[in-house]
């Protein structure tokens, strides 16, 4: 049987431990870093298309860098748009930059000292600039974004050139993301405990994958459409903390990919949404994700179905 590594530091110059409470030795404050932007509060992570004139996706940054974002001179933005509608033509859009933002647009960050701010992304404005008839927009069609940081030494950051340290939960960089066009969801829908349980497993990996236990789902700060939840991975191995989560597109639901930080070596395990099943956003009495829990060096790759029954 393969060694199960416990990768939660995720690697590079980090000292990891099975012990949740131990952290890397190297941090943020004392690694060598060029520059990445951070997320530090979602405020709106999605186009409604209930309201396409007013809706906006947004969130708050901050820069950093070795000195708290006073060496950035530019930030740039770049847009495409995929349209995933094939009934109404393709509005599909390239990549084009969208904005670039200079210290100008900067302000200190009360919370954090380093420089930062808050951006503000219209779908109206987003879709005129990509040529994309607003109105045309269908559920499952989404905007990608992608951004670079360049220092005042001329050298430039983005998410092909960083490690995926920095790009993990750990650090909160977020240089590329997505807003998907979909259709809101009440915070008090597919929230609260569910029995998790599984209508297809099969054999492949070891014997368990989430424990099938009682769940607590919960809202994520800034969505609408997605639903997070703790369970326990890899019981049979001491048990794991993971965290998937579950997005609503309208009429579909999927399993976000979720990194496990839990493996045989490189690359560890991950739980891949095995695309989208059928759903009712106004009924939250059970919620059906299918997912392959892809084993990476552990060699083996699984289907699986997993059922969540409120309580």
């Amino acid at each position: 049987m393969k060694k199960i590594l416990y990768t939660a530091c995720l690697g590079l110059l980090l000292a990891c431990s099975a012990d949740p409470e131990l952290g890397p030795i190297i941090t943020i404050d004392t690694a060598e870093i060029g520059a990445f932007p951070r997320l530090l509060s979602l405020n709106s992570g999605e186009f409604d298309l209930m309201d396409v004139s007013n809706t906006a996706y947004n969130h708050d940054l901050d820069f950093r860098t070795e000195d708290g974002g006073q060496n950035v001179v530019e930030y740039r933005l770049y847009v495409s748009h995929s349209d995933n509608d094939a009934s109404n033509g393709d509005q599909s859009a390239g990549e084009q930059l969208y904005r670039t933002f200079t210290p100008s647009d900067f302000a200190t960050n009360s919370g954090t000292g380093n420089l930062g701010m808050n951006l503000n992304l219209p779908m109206s404005e987003v879709s005129t600039f990509l040529g994309v008839d607003i109105n045309a927009v269908s559920p499952g069609d989404f905007y990608a974004f992608r951004s670079e940081v360049e220092l005042s030494d001329g050298r430039v950051f983005a998410q092909t050139n960083t490690n995926a340290t920095i790009n993990s939960p750990a650090f909160g960089a977020l240089f590329d993301w997505r807003v998907n066009a979909t259709c809101p969801i009440s915070d008090e829908l597919f929230v609260g405990d569910y029995l998790l349980s599984y209508d297809e497993f099969g054999d492949q990996g070891f014997a368990v994958s989430l424990d099938e236990e009682v769940v607590t789902l919960r809202t994520i700060p800034g969505s609408t459409t997605t639903r997070t939840f703790d369970a326990t991975f890899l019981s049979n191995f001491g048990g794991f903390g993971v965290s998937p989560t579950i997005e609503w597109i309208c009429d579909v639901v999927t399993l976000v990919r979720t990194d496990c930080a839990v493996g045989c070596g490189s690359p560890g395990i991950f739980l891949n949404p095995d695309g989208s099943l059928p759903a009712d956003i106004t009924d939250d009495s059970e919620i059906i994700v299918k997912y392959i829990e892809a084993g990476g060096a552990c060699g083996y790759d699984a289907t699986r179905t997993m059922r969540l029954t409120k309580q």
